[in-house]
């Protein structure tokens, strides 16, 4: 797993640098960091340790400034060029460091690619993440230290750290299944935003944006009148195709997760015009599906793998994921670990070419129409649960404490309150969508990639600068129906585009018809589904196999994965949900109710608890 981790010293009652790294660099012991080259900077005040997949060193000196890299960059020809460097064989970590030591953090926003660097020079120490910061880096200012880490446990080893619940965090876990801003569960202990230059110099720590989301979208700006929908396109066209031939093009051996929806299969299309035979892994949840992704992996000529997740062992996953995650990414989202376990012995991809915030960009995830600018506060936290909230209140109210329930209402209010002051947007799906991104897409889709990091790195061809330059400047109303995303398919490779897509049973050129948009707004077939699950007494479930809800119901390895956990006297003891909460819970699920989110909630949160809070 690529990793960095460092410690600074703020005044002689800090621990030795050579203490600190010695104790976060055991947190390896579990194997994860595993690396072919590692890197100690160490000097009076300061150490850094890092590893990196592959032979390339992910460290660089020079005049006396030296850089650790966790990730890498795409457009090395361009960065090498802007900084004066005619050698192919400059790592990515000295071009970075070559950009550093030329600009500071002026030209940031201009390199592509998915990183954490640190750098130390005699202005002390920066710790920078990429644009969007989807590749999550951990950091702690303690009374006489500074430390940040891939992992958090290599924080709490650290001599004096008395590790505590945030429960704010915790809260936010049950409220959206993912935790807010820059939280983490670890109280005091911070994941670093997206464009952000952490500076820590002369016992001080100051944080600096280089760069940021600002819409220019509106139906009264100039670019939106001029420029019109199939401009547009053909725009996102080019975008995306310079941007998956510079990911082809970075790395030897790429694979694609694929779906039958968008944003693989326009990932896959553009790649595929660049190379043949690439490997494409599909989890067969939905057998009609299966069958459109293994046609689209026909058409692309791609190589095809299939997996049966009812097939998995969750046990397993759950005890794999925690100890990636660390409880700070919801258990569901451990559901593709099998997968890229597999992937990593037969393919051993360089990369992995991920959908990541391509249906927020240009489809109609988290879109909010008609447009509106009269929006109150209370408009926009409403829209936001609308959205996010993953379970409805009067179910937790029935299974929980009251004193959490309490707290739970609270702190839903709260998260999203104090996350929009800063979000200076009057139209409300420009504010519902900046929401999206200072939450990194709420965690939700870039949780996924970082614990399966452990296995093979991932990258974002739909989130280059281009593409976000066009993304911020597209009126809304244009991805109605995603149809900017069909469209897009449709123009760059109209035999993808023939496949049906999931969504609708149909080629990307046809819109919904009347009844799937009837389906969408009333979903009778679920509501049905649950009303016999019920008159049968939980014996005829008719229910969809890739519902969980069911699959808990049905097979026993699933159901006990959980229960082992939730059932434990632990559990039970933490205040959250007594022995009779748990089996109204229990028995909410079985009766058809969609509440096993509630559960997986628990068992995070528990997981939690058990590594950093009953082992301190």
């Amino acid at each position: 797993m690529p990793a960095v981790c460092g410690f600074v010293q703020l005044n002689p009652d800090a621990p030795s640098v050579s203490d600190a790294l010695a104790r976060m660099g055991d947190d390896n012991e579990s194997g994860l960091w595993e690396s072919e080259s590692r890197f100690v900077n160490e000097t009076q005040d300061v150490g850094v340790h890092s590893w990196q997949f592959g032979t390339a060193s992910p460290v660089a000196e020079t005049g006396g400034l030296s850089l650790a890299l966790d990730g890498y960059v795409v457009n090395r020809t361009q960065l090498a060029s802007e900084v004066g460097v005619d050698d192919p064989s400059f790592s990515d970590a000295r071009l970075l460091l070559e950009l550093w030591h030329q600009n500071r953090v002026s030209r940031l926003e201009h390199v592509e690619g998915d990183y954490n660097f640190v750098v130390t020079d005699g202005d002390g120490v920066h710790v920078v993440s990429s644009r969007l910061g989807a590749r999550h880096l951990y950091w702690y200012w303690g009374e006489s230290y500074v430390a940040f880490a891939t992992r958090m446990s290599a924080i709490a080893r650290l001599p004096g750290f008395a590790p505590q619940v945030d429960r704010m965090a915790m809260l936010e876990m049950f409220n959206f299944g993912y935790i807010g801003a820059d939280r983490s569960l670890l109280e005091g202990v911070r994941l670093l935003p997206g464009a952000t230059c952490l500076t820590i110099q002369s016992g001080t720590v100051r944080q600096q944006r280089y760069w940021d989301l600002q819409f220019a979208n509106d139906t009264g700006a100039t670019n939106a009148v001029a420029t019109g929908f199939e401009e547009y396109v053909e725009e996102a066209v080019e975008a995306y195709r310079e941007s998956v031939d510079a990911h082809s093009q970075r790395f030897e051996q790429i694979t694609v997760p694929l779906s039958g929806g968008l944003d693989s299969r326009t990932l896959l299309a553009f790649a595929a015009q660049q190379r043949a035979g690439i490997p494409v892994h599909h989890v067969s949840w939905y057998g009609a599906e299966a069958q459109i992704a293994r046609q689209l992996a026909i058409e692309c000529g791609a190589d095809w793998h299939e997996y049966d997740p009812l097939g998995f062992d969750y046990s397993t996953m759950l005890a794999d994921g925690d100890l990636i995650a660390q409880g700070n990414i919801h258990c569901h989202q451990f559901w593709f670990l099998p997968v890229i376990q597999s992937m990593a012995t037969t393919d051993s991809p360089s990369i992995v070419l991920d959908g990541y915030l391509m249906d927020v960009l240009f489809g109609d995830t988290f879109l909010i129409l008609p447009e509106r600018t009269d929006a109150s506060q209370a408009d926009t936290v409403s829209a936001i649960n609308r959205q996010w909230r993953r379970c409805r209140p009067e179910l937790v109210k029935k299974v929980f404490s009251s004193q959490f329930y309490d707290d739970y209402e609270a702190a839903n209010a709260h998260s999203i309150t104090s996350q929009l002051e800063g979000l200076d947007e009057p139209s409300l799906t420009n504010r519902v969508q900046a929401f999206s991104f200072q939450n990194r897409s709420n965690r939700y889709s870039v949780a996924l990639p970082n614990v399966q990091r452990q296995y093979a790195d991932y990258a974002y061809p739909g989130t280059s600068r281009r593409l976000i330059e066009l993304y911020r400047q597209i009126p809304p109303h244009f991805k109605k129906g995603s149809q900017f995303s069909r469209a897009i398919v449709s123009r760059a490779d109209p035999g993808v585009a023939a496949v049906s897509w999931a969504k609708t049973g149909r080629p990307l050129d046809q819109d919904k018809g009347r009844l799937d948009r009837l389906v969408e707004r009333f979903p009778v077939k679920q509501a049905g589904a649950m009303l016999m699950l019920r008159a049968s007494g939980g014996k005829l479930d008719l229910s969809h196999r890739a519902d969980l809800n069911r699959h808990f119901r049905q097979h026993s390895g699933f159901r006990r994965a959980f229960l082992d956990i939730a059932e434990q006297e632990r559990t039970l003891s933490r205040g959250i949900i007594d022995a009779d909460g748990l089996r109204r819970l229990v028995s909410m699920i079985d009766r058809g109710w969609p509440a096993l989110f509630l559960l997986q909630a628990l068992v995070t949160v528990e997981l939690f608890h058990r590594r950093f809070i009953d082992e301190a």
